[in-house]
C-alpha cells in the first residue's frame, strides 16, 4: 500500500509540476541586463525557489491526504498554489474542493489569483470553475464577466456558454444573450448535452419574451434536430430530447424518443412516466392509462401509477374506482398529502361518508396539518350532521392555512358559513357569508345565502330579493336559488309571482326534492287559497323530513 501511494504521489509531481522542472538548480546562475534569446528562457533563481517551495508544499499535502486529513491537504495545497500560481491544474482541483466544503471566498481567492497571473495562458477551464464561484459568492455581475472571459472554440468552453447563457436569460439581457446563443449554436462540436442546453436556453428566452418565438422557436428546434442527426444512444440525453421536444411544440417527436426507450431491451421507467405526461397533456386518457398499467407492473412499489390512474378515474367521474387507486396509492407512500386528498374526495363524492373520515383520520396520523384535508372533512361532518367536528375541522383548516389569502378565501368562508349555519349559530354564518362577498362580491352561493337568511327572517326584504335575483341571473337553473327567489317573493306579499320559481325549483330537484322547497311550494299555493295542493306539497315534506312548522300546518287540515 505505501509503494503504490508514493507510486501515485510520483505521478501527481510529474503531472503538476513536470513542465516547470526541466532546469536544475546548479545549471542557473543571475543574468546580466542584456542577456540572449536563449538565457532569457531559463527560469531565475527566484522561480526556481518558487517552484521548489510549490513542490515541497504540494507533498505535505499529499502526505495530509495519506492521513486522511483533508484540512490539511487543502492547507498546502494552497500554499503550493500561493507559491506557484500559474499552476493552473492544482488551482483548479483545490478550488473544486474548496466549492465542494462551500469555502465560496477560498475558492474565488485561488482562482482570481490562478486567473490573472502574468504569463499564465488563457484557461477556459478556470475562468468557468470562477464564475461558479462567483455565483456561489452572490456576485453574479462577476460571474457573468468571468464566463465571458472563459468563451473560447474549443470544448473546454463549452460549459462557460451554457453558465452564461443561462445568467443572461435569467437576467433579462436579451440582446446579450441571444448573440451568445447564435455564437454557441456556431460552436462545432459534437457534444449532445451542450445543444440540447443551447436548445433550452433558446426556448426558455422564446418563452419569457414572446415577441420573439418566431425568430428564437426555430433556432431551438434547429438545435435538438441537430442533436438528433447525432443519433445518441444516452437515456438520459434521449429523456432531455424528449422533454424539450415537448416543451417546444413536437409531442409526436417526443412520443417517439420516448417509446423507443419504453420498448427497448433495458426497459425505462422514467421514459415511461414522460410518455404518460405528454398523453395526460394531450387528453389521450385511454393511452396514459395502458402506460401507467406497464409502468405498475415493471414498478410494484411506485405509489405514483396508481395516483394517475386514480385522477384519471376522478376526471371520468367514476368514484369507486378513482378511491381504490388512491388507496393503493396511500398504502404505497402515506405520507403524500395529495393521494390523501384526493381519496378523502373520491369517497366523499361517491357518499361512502364514514369510510372517507376514517381516511381522514388516518391521513392526519401521517401528513403534516394540510388545509385541502381539513377542508373536506369539515364538509364530511356536516353531512353527516357531526356539526361539532365540522367546526372543529374548519378551524384546522384555517389553521394550516396560516393566513394565505389564496386559501381562505370567498370559497372557505361560505363554506364556513354553511358549516355555522348547520350547527344552529346562525348570527355567526352571516358574517362569514359577508366575508366570502368581501372577497368576491358577486359570488352566487354567498348571494343567495345571505339573501335567503334575511328572508328567512323576514327582514331586509329588498336589499334580500336584489341579492337574490343576482344570483338568479348567474346561474338560472340553480334550483335552490329559485326556491329562495320564491321564498323572498312570498315574504314580500308577491304570491303570484312567488310561484313559477317554487314550482320549477321543484321540478328541477326531481327525484332528491328537497323538503325546505316542498314546504314553501305549500305556502304559496296556501296563500293563492289552493287549500289541496298545498297540502299535497306539506304531505311530501314531511315523508322527506318531518319539522314542527310541517306538524303545525298540517294538523290544523281536517283529515
Amino acid at each position: 500500500m505505501r509503494i503504490h501511494c508514493i507510486a501515485a504521489f510520483t505521478v501527481l509531481l510529474v503531472a503538476l509540476f513536470g513542465a516547470g522542472c526541466r532546469s536544475s538548480v546548479s545549471s542557473v546562475s543571475p543574468r546580466p541586463v542584456a542577456a540572449s534569446a536563449a538565457d532569457a528562457s531559463r527560469p531565475t533563481d527566484e522561480a526556481i525557489e518558487r517552484r521548489a517551495r510549490a513542490m515541497a508544499a504540494f507533498g505535505a499535502g499529499v502526505i495530509r491526504e495519506m492521513n486522511d486529513d483533508s484540512a490539511g491537504l487543502l492547507d498546502f495545497w494552497t500554499r503550493a498554489i500561493e507559491a506557484d500560481p500559474s499552476n493552473g491544474l492544482l488551482a483548479r482541483e483545490v478550488a473544486r474542493r474548496r466549492l465542494v466544503r462551500r469555502e465560496f471566498p477560498a475558492a474565488v481567492a485561488i482562482l482570481e489569483r490562478a486567473t490573472r497571473s502574468p504569463g499564465a495562458p488563457v484557461d477556459a477551464g478556470l475562468w468557468s470553475l470562477l464564475g461558479l464561484a462567483y455565483i456561489q459568492s452572490g456576485r453574479t455581475n462577476d460571474a457573468i464577466v468571468a464566463y465571458k472571459n472563459g468563451l473560447g472554440d474549443g470544448p473546454a468552453s463549452l460549459p462557460a456558454y451554457a453558465s452564461l447563457g443561462r445568467l443572461l436569460v435569467e437576467g433579462g439581457r436579451v440582446g446579450e444573450a441571444e448573440a451568445l446563443l447564435e455564437r454557441a449554436s456556431a460552436q462545432a462540436t459534437n457534444n449532445a448535452i451542450f445543444h440540447i442546453d443551447v436548445a433550452e436556453l433558446y426556448g426558455t428566452l422564446a418563452q419569457r419574451h414572446t415577441n420573439l418565438t418566431a425568430r428564437l422557436k426555430p433556432r431551438a428546434l434547429a438545435e435538438l434536430d441537430r442533436v438528433a442527426s447525432l443519433t445518441p444512444k444516452d437515456p438520459l440525453v434521449l429523456m432531455r430530447l424528449a422533454d424539450q421536444n415537448a416543451l417546444l411544440g413536437r409531442p409526436e417527436t417526443a412520443e417517439k424518443i420516448l417509446k423507443g426507450l419504453v420498448e427497448g431491451t433495458a426497459r425505462n421507467p422514467v421514459a415511461s412516466a414522460k410518455l404518460v405526461e405528454i398523453f395526460l397533456r394531450s387528453g389521450r386518457l385511454d393511452a396514459a392509462v395502458e402506460q401507467l398499467e406497464l409502468l405498475r407492473r415493471e414498478t410494484p412499489s411506485n405509489p405514483m401509477p396508481p395516483y394517475y390512474l386514480g385522477a384519471i378515474a376522478l376526471e371520468r367521474k367514476d368514484y369507486v374506482r378513482a378511491a381504490g387507486w388512491f388507496e393503493k396509492s396511500v398504502l404505497l407512500d402515506p405520507t403524500n398529502e395529495s393521494a390523501q386528498v384526493d381519496l378523502v374526495s373520491a369517497l366523499l363524492t361517491s357518499r361512502r361518508l364514514e369510510e372517507a373520515l376514517s381516511a381522514v383520520r388516518k391521513a392526519r396520523e401521517h401528513i403534516r396539518p394540510s388545509f385541502r384535508l381539513e377542508f373536506l372533512a369539515s364538509i364530511g361532518f356536516s353531512r353527516m350532521k357531526r356539526h361539532d367536528e365540522a367546526l372543529d375541522a374548519m378551524a384546522r383548516a384555517e389553521k394550516a392555512a396560516d393566513g394565505d389569502p389564496r386559501l381562505l378565501d370567498h370559497r372557505f368562508h361560505f363554506q364556513f358559513a354553511n358549516t355555522l349555519e348547520l350547527a344552529g349559530r346562525s348570527e355567526d354564518a352571516l358574517k362569514q357569508a359577508h366575508r366570502a362577498l368581501e372577497f368576491q362580491p358577486e359570488f352566487p352561493p354567498a348571494l343567495n345565502f345571505v339573501g335567503y337568511s334575511w328572508a328567512d327572517r323576514n327582514v331586509r326584504l329588498p336589499e334580500a330579493f336584489a341579492m337574490i335575483r343576482r344570483a338568479v341571473e348567474a346561474e338560472p337553473e340553480n334550483p335552490a336559488y329559485q326556491d329562495s327567489l320564491g321564498w323572498v317573493l312570498y315574504r314580500m306579499g308577491r304570491f303570484a309571482e312567488a310561484l313559477p320559481p317554487l314550482e320549477k325549483a321543484a321540478k328541477a330537484m326531481g327525484d332528491e326534492m328537497d323538503a325546505t322547497v316542498l314546504e314553501h311550494l305549500g305556502d304559496v299555493l296556501e296563500a293563492l287559497k289552493r287549500h289541496d295542493e298545498a297540502v299535497a306539497a306539506w304531505r311530501k315534506a314531511a315523508a322527506i323530513e318531518s319539522s314542527p312548522s310541517l306538524r303545525k300546518k298540517l294538523g290544523q287540515v281536517t283529515p
